[in-house]
């Protein structure tokens, strides 16, 4: 079990290590927050709707479901999703981006850095399952444990530059990079 990220990039947050808004770390953005309908789970443009549409013929009928579920609490039908969704475009974050991972690549081990450094830069980079990040994961738990000359904060650090180096290459190859985090 654990808390992934999808969308552009894809990946699973490090467990005890990385917090799901960790891309704030990054760059200067807000994540957007969503609201699904109680019952049918649809996503709910509050500002904008009053019941699901595509679910219900009227706010009566999406209210007595909601309330056979036992889950009516003053007149709201909706309830803030567990995910949070980052747009971040090239044009506004893409700079600040590479200062920070500049930033953080001086604070962690030179060791690691080369092995992202000689990461091939290609589509795989875009989901960490492909196995591009294994050979830093192994050295990585190499390091830390047969040595233990690398900090909790310096892991932390890693974890951040990981998910920066993701999107920094999308943002190599398209102006635009949505992630969407669970919670």
């Amino acid at each position: 079990m654990g808390r992934y990220y999808h969308g552009d990039i894809e990946g699973k947050f490090w467990n005890c290590v990385q917090e799901s808004n960790d891309i704030e770390n990054l760059i200067n953005i807000e994540s957007n927050k969503y609201y699904t309908w109680k019952v049918c789970g649809c996503i709910a443009e509050i500002k904008i709707d009053n019941y699901c549409y595509n679910c219900y013929e009227n706010y009566e009928d999406h209210i007595k479901d909601v309330i056979y579920e036992e889950d009516y609490e003053d007149g709201i039908i909706y309830c803030e999703d567990e995910s949070l969704e980052y747009f971040i475009n090239k044009e506004e974050h893409y700079e600040e981006l590479k200062i920070n991972m500049n930033l953080i690549s001086e604070k962690i081990p030179k060791e690691i850095i080369t092995d992202f450094n000689n990461i091939e830069k290609n589509y795989k980079i875009l989901n960490t399952s492909s196995g591009v990040f294994n050979n830093i994961i192994e050295n990585i738990y190499n390091y830390y444990y047969d040595s233990e000359k690398i900090s909790n904060e310096q892991i932390e650090l890693i974890a951040r530059y990981n998910l920066g180096f993701q999107i920094e290459y999308c943002l190599s190859i398209n102006d635009f990079c949505n992630v969407y985090c669970e919670y």
